[in-house]
């Protein structure tokens, strides 16, 4: 998203950029303070980008203040603050906003601020995305398509970018009737290739594994579910700790911390006795091994996800 906002911005000055773009989790390097104040050899306008500032020491703000003092026509300032957004709001240092050039540019409304991909932005996304591809919607495939896309833009993106291979690949193909669809057209049929659906719950994934009989559809879900981005594995084991964590609670005679829909407590009440201490230590690891198995390089999500669901299977029959 801030890609896109960079090059929505850019394009919109009327000038040809350049860019340099610099990470802030990263020690900041002399190259980034020569490129903030020193134009290029030819004088040509150049976009200086900052990704991931918030992760920059607190004395790197009041360094900005010499480069931000004055205006250049040659060379534009972008600081990226990239932490999700909290209760209240995006998060700045206090001393990124104490400092005077942080003032203007909240006066200026310089400042663009995004909680991500969400669903009420979808379809003006969308919208951008195929007039960027010169493509265009058949009656109802816009709200269609908004209602179903993942809400990340990564992975939003990658659906998108089968869809248009799909469309270039009909357009290109020769055509087998007299009323083939307009060339660049998305049709309804096309969201067919969509790989994502809304994230497998952990619990009822879990339960799965503990009903007999049920082996064939739980591996017909995981094979289905679009796990295999690191982000979502990601995202699902922490789920599958958390459930974890309050079986482990509610099985310790610490109900009253586990604040939980009644019928739902009852669940996790009776897995959590099935399981025991044993069986709940064995899912602390089975979701560490599996983090552990991709971010060491050893599984790649696919795999790791194979591995725990076998795992699991071994446990609950026990």
């Amino acid at each position: 998203m801030i890609r896109n906002r960079v090059e929505r911005l850019l394009g919109e000055s009327g000038e040809v950029f350049t860019r340099e773009v610099f990470q802030g989790d990263e020690e900041i390097p002399a190259a980034f303070w020569r490129a903030l104040t020193a134009p290029s050899l030819f004088a040509e306008p150049k976009a200086v980008v900052l990704r991931r500032a918030d992760a920059a020491p607190d004395e790197f703000w009041p360094k900005l203040r010499g480069p931000l003092a004055g205006f250049s026509a040659h060379v534009w300032p972008m600081i990226c603050l990239e932490k999700p957004f909290g209760k209240k709001g995006p998060a700045i240092p206090k001393a990124l906003s104490s400092q005077p050039y942080y003032q203007v540019a909240e006066k200026r409304r310089w400042i663009w601020t995004s909680p991500g991909l969400t669903r009420r932005d979808m379809a003006p996304m969308l919208k951008d995305w195929a007039g960027a591809k010169n493509l265009s919607f058949a009656p109802g495939v816009l709200d269609a398509l908004a209602a179903v896309l993942p809400e990340d833009m990564a992975m939003a993106g990658r659906e998108l970018e089968k869809l248009e291979l799909a469309v270039i690949s009909r357009d290109d193909a020769p055509p087998s009737a007299k009323n083939a669809p307009q060339p660049g057209r998305v049709l309804t049929e096309d969201l067919s290739i969509l790989a994502y659906r809304p994230g497998m719950d952990a619990f009822a994934f879990l339960n799965a594994f503990s009903k007999p009989g049920q082996e064939v559809a739980v591996w017909r879900e995981i094979f289905e579910q679009s796990l295999s981005p690191e982000d979502m594995i990601f995202k699902f084991l922490g789920l599958l700790r958390s459930d974890a964590r309050q079986m482990w609670q509610i099985h310790m005679g610490e109900a009253e911390a586990v604040r939980l829909p009644p019928f739902v407590k009852t669940q996790k009440e009776a897995m959590a006795r099935r399981l025991g201490p044993g069986g709940l230590t064995r899912l602390f690891d089975l979701a560490m091994d599996a983090e552990l198995g991709i971010k060491s390089g050893a599984k790649n999500p696919d795999q790791a996800m194979e591995f725990l669901a076998a795992e699991l299977f071994s446990l609950f029959s026990r």
